[in-house]
Parts: C-alpha cells; sequence; structure tokens
C-alpha cells in the first residue's frame, strides 16, 4: 500500500481509541464499542505493515524523501506507533511501554530532520498544507500512550514541543489557504487536518493535568469544534466526489474531537458534550467505512 495511505493508520487507531473511550466514560454496557475498536486495530496494523513493506520496495522510500508533499507522510507511521501503544496498554504495559518510547523517539528525529530541511528555505507557498501538521501532531499525541505507560517526562516533553510548534506553523499554514491558489480538489480534504491539533491537544491536557486545571484543555476543545463546524461544507463537497487517498485527513481528527468532548463531558459535568461527540463518533465511524470501500477500489484499479 502507498505511502499517500499512511493517514488511514492514524484515522483506524484513532477511532479504535474513540470508541474505547467512549464506552468507558459513557459507562455503556453494549460490547459493540469494544467489538469496533479491535475492528479498527486489526485493520490499522494490516495498514500499518502494508506501508511499510511497500516502502521496503527499490525507489519507494526515495520518491518518498524527495516529494514535499510525501515527505511529512512518514510521520503518520510514529503517531500510528503512538496510538498503538495506548491500545495495548490495558493488555500488554512491558510493551506499550517500550513503543511508546520507540515511537516518540522515532518521530522526534525525523520531525528534526524535517526543520532542518524546512530551514534551508526555497519552499513555493503551494506545497504548504495542513498535512505538514501531522509531525506537529504526533508531538501533540505522546501523552496518549506516555501517560498510560507513567512516561510522564516524555509526556510533558513531547507535548511541549507540539502545542508551541503547533501555534508557530499555523499562522503560515492559514496565510497558505487564504493567500495562496485554491487546493487542488484531490488534496482539500487535507484540510481538516486543522483541528487535529486542537482536539488531540484538549486530550493529551487532560491526561496530563487532570481535572487541576481544565481551562486550557476547553479552550483547545472549543476551537477544534468550531473548525469542524467551518469545515463541514468541505466535507460535503469532498464526499460527493470520487474517493482519493487524502480523504484518510478526516478519520483522526474527529475521533480525537470525539474522544476530547466525551472527557470534557466528565470534567465539565455537562452530558451535552457526550452526546455531541458521540454523534460526531458515528459520523467518524461512517467516513471511515467509506474510505475503506473507496481505498479498496483505489487499490484494485492501481
Amino acid at each position: 500500500m502507498p505511502i499517500r495511505f499512511a493517514p488511514a493508520i492514524m484515522s483506524l487507531f484513532g477511532l479504535a481509541l474513540a470508541w474505547r473511550a467512549l464506552s468507558d466514560l459513557g459507562g455503556w454496557e453494549s460490547g459493540i464499542g469494544r467489538m469496533i475498536s479491535i475492528a479498527m486495530l486489526l485493520l490499522g496494523l494490516v495498514t500499518f505493515g502494508s506501508i511499510v513493506l511497500h516502502q521496503l520496495h527499490k525507489g519507494a522510500l526515495k520518491e518518498t524523501i524527495e516529494n514535499p508533499q510525501l515527505r511529512v507522510l512518514p510521520a503518520c507511521l510514529t503517531v500510528g506507533l503512538m496510538l498503538l501503544s495506548a491500545l495495548l496498554n490495558p493488555h500488554m504495559p512491558e510493551v506499550a511501554g517500550v513503543l511508546i518510547w520507540v515511537a516518540a523517539v522515532s518521530h522526534f528525529a525525523y520531525l528534526a530532520w524535517l526543520i532542518n530541511g524546512w530551514f534551508r528555505g526555497g519552499i513555493a507557498l503551494e506545497m504548504i498544507s495542513p498535512v505538514w501538521f501531522i509531525p506537529v501532531v504526533g508531538n501533540i499525541v505522546v501523552p496518549v500512550g506516555a501517560m498510560a505507560t507513567g512516561q510522564v517526562m516524555l509526556a510533558w516533553f513531547g507535548f511541549s514541543i507540539g502545542i508551541v510548534m503547533w501555534l508557530m506553523l499555523l499562522p503560515i499554514v492559514f496565510f497558505r489557504l487564504i493567500h495562496g491558489k485554491p487546493m487542488p480538489e484531490e488534496l482539500e480534504s487535507t484540510q481538516m487536518v486543522l483541528v487535529a491539533p486542537p482536539a488531540i491537544g484538549s486530550v493529551s491536557w487532560s491526561l496530563l493535568a487532570g481535572d487541576q486545571s481544565v481551562v486550557p484543555g476547553a479552550v483547545m476543545l472549543s476551537v477544534a469544534f468550531f473548525l469542524l463546524l467551518t469545515l463541514m461544507p468541505m466535507l460535503l463537497r469532498v464526499i460527493s466526489r470520487p474517493f482519493v487517498p487524502a480523504n484518510w485527513a478526516f478519520g483522526f481528527p474527529m475521533a480525537a474531537l470525539s474522544t476530547g468532548l466525551a472527557t470534557y463531558s466528565i470534567l465539565l459535568e455537562r452530558d451535552i458534550l457526550m452526546g455531541a461527540g458521540l454523534v460526531i463518533l458515528l459520523l467518524v465511524s461512517a467516513l471511515i467505512v467509506w474510505a475503506l470501500i473507496g481505498s479498496a477500489r483505489v487499490l484494485l484499479k492501481s
């Protein structure tokens, strides 16, 4: 499977965590959430392995590294491993503990390499896209796996880098979207990545601060929800067209927002947030089923 499908890993693992979180926080007795979570975990593992094997083919990795649009996508693999660490922790804590360190250190190293390349300059404005947030989002995801395994310092280190760099990159991406040429239709769905940093940031903040300081997390959650509402017309345009791999960008941001809403429904004691989280979870679940069918069709044609 080509690297263009890498966001599918984050989406599938993110949806698995979202179903598990809402099942736990909502107090559901039904095993449907667990079954869906396990199914998404297995699909994510298959996708991860398929992409890694494809990158080992001659010329595939070189193409990924040399293409400015594809260069950020390997970060989806390390982010996926962070999410996998959180999924495995209740069952295999030792494996999860090793996995989060491997994923985080690999992600830090890859991000440092990317930034070094960006600092050389010469990048056209149209080459910048919301997909660039993926390496930054990866740092914000670190607490999801690290706190579950008791790695508090690692969690704070990743979160601090991610939040600061998100705020640095945000105006650049907004400038490109507002003043640059319109994004190609096949990449328009990547605008949904804008939702991911504040959405997963609110979840990570809840893990780091607990109920001692809810305001920063609630602010990020509000920003993420507003961005989702803003991007709904774009979502409707995209799903009316033939499927392209970039449409996997819908999955992780919406799954993270669903988890955040459920988390803060408990912290803020507002049932309406749990309801909103459930609605978004059902919506993103349907979108991922659509993406799985669309991906199968694309792969069969190639």
